[in-house]
């Protein structure tokens, strides 16, 4: 004979009761009182469920007429289930969990999986699903990026008329080619992003007034815009808002934290001007640009020349911020063109080259 404490449960009250379950050899059941060994319930077969092994968290017997039966006596209830064939494939994760051995190897099983999702799995996925969402979605998101900087680091351009126009005049014939796209060029100035570019997920492609001024070929503007085009036309712009989207909802499930997650969201402004796109988008980007310029025998030189001229401006502009703070480099929230774009070196030799 097999005999567990614990606490009985009847199944009809809340109340504990502190009680001893005894197996007898031909499988029956008695459970009773621990003190005044009262009968609370008995089975004359062993027809009972128990829950897994959990380290040494308490086990639960399921009676068949809804009573339940607790115990911490794990060892006898292991000794129990095997006295009558009653081991569960669960008990596996016990044996894992108490070997140091099996432990590191999950540990390091889990890091790959983790590393796997996030470098192949989430950025596949982002990839179908930016290409899946609807054109309202696109347009909201961009419309609500536009409208939130517009009340704070974009205002109205200064630039004359006539350079507007002359640059729009220069860009029709790309827009033009991909219609499709929906390409809307627009300029802002704004002291606070400085030189700098980018598009939304609508395609609207936001030149700053210091970008244009910074130019000394309309050719180099029109890289830059090819350049971004790129970005619109392999949906960069959607694919990090989903990607990160997936990886906020990943935390989420892990830590419970709502109010982060709902942060992306919120950030969805600051998410799209950063431009912090990966090495890979930066290389489509740079792909198509490439490929516009061969295509229409203009000089893919034209964007190194304007970018190293950026690179320059955005030098000085640090510099000065150091000598302001008294030799404490100043740090800005929003990064320009050049800081968001990695390996500005080794991309800009392609297009001399």
């Amino acid at each position: 004979m097999i005999v567990i404490r614990g606490f009985y449960y009847d199944g009809q009250r809340s109340a504990q009761i502190p009680a001893r379950c005894c197996f007898y050899d031909n499988g029956a059941i008695k459970v009773e009182g621990l003190d005044d060994h009262e009968l609370l319930d008995s089975l004359k077969s062993f027809t009972i469920s128990v829950s897994p092994r959990l380290a040494n968290t308490p086990r639960y017997l399921h009676l068949p007429n809804q009573g339940k039966f607790e115990t911490e006596e794990n060892d006898l209830v292991d000794k129990l289930l095997r006295r009558f064939g009653r081991r569960s494939w669960l008990n596996v994760v016990h044996y894992m969990e108490t070997r140091k051995r099996w432990i590191l190897t999950c540990l390091l099983a889990i890091v790959l999986m983790v590393w796997f999702v996030g470098r192949y799995g989430v950025p596949f996925a982002a990839k179908v699903i930016a290409g899946h969402l609807p054109k309202k979605v696109t347009e909201m998101a961009s419309q609500k990026t536009i409208d939130t900087l517009d009340q704070s680091l974009l205002h109205p351009s200064q630039l004359d008329a006539a350079v507007i126009k002359r640059l729009k005049a220069h860009f029709r014939p790309i827009i033009e080619e991909h219609r499709e796209y929906h390409i809307h060029v627009l300029f802002r100035d704004s002291k606070g992003l400085g030189a700098n570019a980018f598009a939304l997920p609508d395609g609207t492609v936001i030149f700053t007034d210091e970008m244009v001024k910074l130019s000394v070929n309309d050719n180099e503007l029109l890289a830059v815009l090819a350049h971004e085009i790129g970005h619109v036309v392999h949906r960069h712009g959607l694919r990090t808002l989903v990607q990160n989207s997936l990886f906020a909802f990943v935390v989420l499930a892990i830590t419970g934290d709502v109010h982060g997650t709902s942060q992306i969201f919120l950030g969805l402004p600051v998410l799209l001007t950063e431009l912090s796109y990966s090495r890979a988008f930066e290389r489509e980007a740079d792909n198509f640009a490439l490929s516009y310029l061969k295509q229409q025998s203009i000089a893919p030189v034209y964007f190194a020349n304007l970018m190293r001229r950026v690179e320059e401006k955005r030098g000085a502009r640090s510099a000065s911020s150091d000598n302001v703070g008294h030799g404490r480099t100043s740090k800005s929230g929003w990064r320009d063109f050049l800081s968001t774009h990695p390996s500005m070196k080794k991309r800009l030799r392609r297009f001399e080259q």
